[in-house]
């Protein structure tokens, strides 16, 4: 368990790194289609972001694994990678390694750098101690990675491509795809998951045809993220008002609208992901399932972010057997409504999601510094705030008391949910708001000058 922790919580931050190059996805693919409506600037913009994403990941990493966002490390990643493609580019010039590349480069650096800025040199080279000697020392490492993964490569991109192209691409594989998805989201693995099946298997030259990624078996989180999740609300709303209580449906309409549209569902799988097993569980299974039905019929269409109706549209024109998805979305959400109706029959209300505390009286300030000066409050002080990093729609925290937290203050500030870790972590579930508060929180500790971490990562547990 000690030894399995690390090794979760280094794929967890990779896994928030990951989220920045994912995101600029659907922008890239929605350049490529404004620019086939006779603005071929706009899609020369797309193809450039397309062609670049080795480059972006390797920047990425490196920038999202530092201690403390070190804008000097995100340049060596990008140095690294750089070198490393063009000497892989060399000697193995047939294979396509490039994404490999720039994983590579940005852990890589993300490893030497702390130890580089640890070494020590002699009186007569103290100038190049510290970031020039860490710079040159981690590009050199990357460098050093040519001939191993020169001599590796062949036989790795091979295995990837028996597993995405032999393995997940039948119903049996599409199925475990869907649920193993589905079961990473609390632990923010799911991108590794997506990013390590993309790795070898051409999905870089599909890509930069502004076709998107993982077209073969992903076609099934359609009908999940688009109907069956806002299924799952209907049945949370009508499960309020069979237990009386305040049905809060203008914010579930919210969380509905979120994932039919835009494909953001962690707000809705954080209401029952950890209070509520059974229920994450069968959703796990019934997206495995969706997966698997949309694999039998022959449906292929890929996603560029996260599966939701912007997605759909972006992908429509290059898939196959596209609007079967509509009347089988239709199906999951009947499913999901039932499915959720029944299992929640046996679940405490104010167990499974926090929106019962909530009242109309208090209503989430608009304005994000006040909305952060609040919810720092109910934090107990940034003298309690020790580390904060976001990824998408949730803030993950460690404070150095949990005792000093008002939870009961979380759910009035717009808080759809939370999870508490440990002593010290917890997982704020804020929707849109996510991104600004932790800006604000930051600009805050800031003036203040108050330092605070990316990573909330206890010391204790690395």
């Amino acid at each position: 368990m000690h030894l399995t922790r690390p090794l979760t919580k280094t794929l967890q931050r990779l896994g928030y790194a990951l989220m920045l190059p994912v995101s600029l996805l659907p922008l890239a693919a929605l350049l490529i289609r404004l620019g086939d409506l006779q603005l071929p600037a706009l899609s020369l913009t797309g193809q450039a972001l397309f062609s670049q994403m080795p480059l972006i990941y390797a920047i990425a990493i490196a920038f999202g694994l530092s201690e403390r966002g070190h804008g000097g490390q995100a340049l060596t990643g990008a140095v690294g990678y750089l070198l490393l493609s063009s000497a892989m580019d060399s000697l193995l010039p047939h294979l396509h390694a490039d994404m490999m590349c720039g994983l590579l480069a940005g852990l890589t650096v993300a490893l030497c750098w702390p130890w580089a800025m640890t070494v020590r040199l002699p009186r007569a080279l103290h100038p190049l101690q510290g970031e020039p000697l860490a710079m040159l020392l981690s590009a050199l490492a990357c460098l050093l990675l040519v001939l191993p993964l020169a001599g590796l490569w062949p036989a790795f991109e091979q295995g990837v491509v028996l597993l995405a192209q032999r393995l997940l691409d039948t119903p049996l594989g599409a199925f475990c795809y869907g649920v193993l998805n589905r079961l990473l989201i609390p632990f923010g693995l799911h991108q590794v998951l997506g990013s390590l099946v993309g790795i070898g298997t051409g999905d870089l030259d599909a890509l930069a045809q502004a076709l998107p990624p993982h077209s073969e078996f992903v076609a099934g989180l359609y009908p999940i993220i688009m109907f069956g999740l806002p299924g799952a609300t209907l049945a949370i709303w009508l499960h309020r008002l069979r237990q009386r209580k305040e049905a809060q449906g203008g914010m579930l309409l919210t969380l509905a609208l979120t994932s039919a549209l835009l494909g953001i569902t962690e707000p809705i799988e954080f209401l029952f992901a950890f209070t509520a097993p059974r229920l994450f569980l069968a959703h796990a299974l019934l997206t495995g399932l969706s997966l698997a039905l949309c694999k039998m019929i022959g449906i292929e269409v890929g996603s560029y972010f996260s599966a939701g109706l912007l997605d759909l549209l972006l992908c429509a024109p290059s898939g196959v057997n596209v609007f079967w998805l509509i009347p089988i979305g239709i199906l999951f959400f009947v499913i999901y409504a039932l499915t959720f109706w029944l299992l929640l029959d046996g679940e405490k209300l104010s167990r499974l999601t926090p929106l019962g505390h909530a009242t109309a009286a208090c209503a989430p300030s608009g304005d994000p510094q006040m909305l952060a000066i609040q919810y720092l409050k109910a934090l107990g002080g940034l003298d309690n705030l020790q580390a904060i990093s976001v990824c998408l729609t949730r803030l993950s925290l460690r404070v150095e008391s949990m005792g000093r937290v008002d939870q009961s203050r979380l759910p009035q500030l717009g808080c759809l949910s939370w999870m508490i870790i440990n002593d010290h972590q917890l997982v704020l579930v804020l929707g849109p708001n996510a991104g600004p508060v932790e800006s604000q929180i930051r600009m805050l500790a800031e003036r203040q000058s108050v330092p605070l971490g990316n990573h909330p990562v206890h010391p204790a547990q690395e």
